[in-house]
């Protein structure tokens, strides 16, 4: 069989793209898409050189794995690289079997063999079409579900204004040692406002455990919502990972 080296460096690169993105979902990290495009580079980069390698190809394919599985989890958390590193493993030697079954393939040098060339990025390409697909539908019912509770918001510092999606809820009932509301904010998301009076640390318990979160002030955040414009001044702020459907988490209304 006629490998040819285009085909290789496509396949593989939307094979580790996909992989890296289940393995984020399966393991509830945030999604970062730099990393990914980065250790799905590196694997079909270290793919060329797996015909090169003769009696160690498996253990030369698990240290790809490791490798790659750091690229896209980029965390300094050893427990969690190495959850994700095996759900990574699974998903990847899943999905080849799975590829190579559809598409009457074998496995040829350490990697896919197919007759038509690109199949096997075509199909990545398409799973992760048709996953962006089901989460935007998701997202529109939970969205109704909840009662249009997603708002425009404007966090603002100074001559700094960032836009951001914000979501009322219900369950978010933290105050700060004045008794007052604290919102939720995405740590990174936060970094564009440039330099934030520092307000200590909360303890805060959710369904997956207890964890510290930092506080910060914020000098202004306006809320635009159907009933009109509302100002809240001097916010603290818990600093988080929040998800990509929003960047802020209000208290309920």
């Amino acid at each position: 069989m006629i490998i040819y080296v285009e085909w290789v460096l496509f396949d593989n690169f939307c094979l580790d793209f996909l992989l890296a993105y289940l393995t984020l979902r399966v393991t509830k990290e945030k999604i970062r898409y730099l990393p990914i495009l980065l250790s799905a580079t590196v694997g079909c980069g270290l793919a060329l050189l797996s015909p090169l390698i003769d009696n160690l190809i498996f253990l030369y394919k698990i240290g790809t794995l490791f490798i790659c599985s750091a690229l896209f989890y980029l965390k300094k958390d050893f427990k969690g690289y190495l959850v994700n590193t095996f759900f990574y493993s699974v998903l990847s030697f899943l999905l080849a079997g799975v590829i190579g079954f559809l598409l009457n393939g074998s496995f040829s040098g350490g990697f896919i063999g197919v007759k038509a060339g690109g199949a096997v990025g075509l199909i990545s390409i398409a799973v992760l079409f048709l996953l962006y697909v089901i989460r935007q539908i998701g997202g529109l019912i939970r969205e109704k579900k909840r009662g249009g509770k997603y708002v425009t918001a404007e966090l603002i510092n100074s001559d700094v204004i960032i836009q951001v999606r914000a979501l009322f809820d219900t369950g978010n009932l933290l105050t700060d040692e004045n008794g007052e509301g604290v919102v939720v904010t995405d740590m990174k998301k936060i970094r564009s406002l440039g330099s934030l009076e520092s307000f200590g640390e909360m303890q805060v318990t959710t369904a997956s455990g207890s964890k510290v979160l930092k506080l910060v002030k914020i000098p202004k955040i306006k809320i635009y919502s159907e009933e009109g414009e509302n100002i809240m001044t001097n916010v603290t702020a818990a600093l988080s990972d929040l998800p990509d459907e929003y960047a802020l988490i209000l208290p309920c209304e």
